[in-house]
């Protein structure tokens, strides 16, 4: 995963060169308390106490120092960095930087945590210096936006697609305040399961079940799913219960939500998100 740097010491460098690892004839002395003045105007982390969890990605290669003083930021914030876990590069083998902790795995393994990662943090913040965006970062901004997580950076990418995917803020503070009261609901990420269904349900032959059907055949593995959970809590019952299991029949009710959403023309994900907006407003109007 391309996309984080290291606190190392600054190097004589030119803006746009790249150094992840330099000689030791470019090291100069670090200057001494420099972590501090970059931590200077971020609020103090007992003072939000948000722990919002976050995801940074982007590029390392361009300014990894002002990727490692945003890192810091985020943490001054209260917020809990999932990923990455260290910001030390330690190795870098056919262009793949290893933080420390990582030297042992592959970088498929890598990137995958750090896609589930995506998946449970609040947003992600990019670091696209000048625009730049390589392109295991724009993979990574694309996967977040199909999941529903917003994308902040102080800077638009370069490419206009990506630009339509990304938030920009004057700093990750304003990132956090936009995030931290009761936030706007996403679109569920349903719409690419519903078109897969879609297509199933013409080649198994149920495609032109009308929304009754779906309903009664929904109900019934609703019942199903209510035996297995009775069955699961020994809750005593007259009668025997056949083989069920409640995930798998929890499975075959959200089959048939999905089922009757096509039936009835509906866009799952929209109508989700149009209902969280109602439900939220109900809730702050209490």
């Amino acid at each position: 995963m391309q996309v984080f740097t290291s606190p190392m010491p600054k190097y004589k460098t030119s803006p746009g060169q790249i150094v992840l690892f330099p000689s030791a004839t470019t090291l100069v002395e670090e200057e001494a308390g420099s972590i501090s003045q970059t931590r200077g105007e971020a609020p103090a982390t007992e003072a939000l106490n948000l722990h919002l969890p976050v995801v940074l990605s982007g590029s390392y290669r361009k300014d990894f120092e002002g990727l490692r003083r945003t890192y810091e930021e985020l943490q001054d914030l209260g917020c809990r960095v999932l990923s990455p876990s260290s910001v030390t590069a330690v190795n870098e083998i056919d262009g793949f930087v290893y933080m420390k902790g990582e030297e042992v795995q592959n970088p498929e393994d890598i990137e995958t945590r750090h896609l589930n990662a995506i998946q449970s943090s609040n947003f992600v913040w990019l670091h696209c210096p000048n625009g730049y965006l390589g392109p295991t970062a724009a993979a990574e901004v694309g996967f977040a936006n199909a999941v529903g997580v917003p994308v902040y950076a102080r800077e638009a990418p370069s490419d206009k697609g990506m630009k339509l995917l990304v938030r920009v803020v004057n700093s990750p503070l304003q990132a956090v305040e936009t995030r931290r009261g009761h936030q706007e609901p996403p679109a569920p990420a349903l719409k690419a399961f519903q078109e897969y269904y879609k297509r199933v349900a013409i080649q198994r032959g149920y495609a032109k079940e009308r929304p009754k059907d779906c309903l009664l055949l929904m109900v019934e593995e609703i019942g199903e799913l209510a035996r297995a959970l009775r069955k699961r809590e020994k809750l005593v019952r007259h009668g025997t219960f056949q083989g069920t299991n409640e995930a798998h029949e929890l499975a075959d009710v959200f089959l048939y939500v999905v089922h009757m959403a096509n039936a009835l023309g509906l866009d799952l994900s929209s109508v989700v998100r149009e209902k969280e907006f109602i439900n939220l407003e109900k809730f702050l109007a209490r």
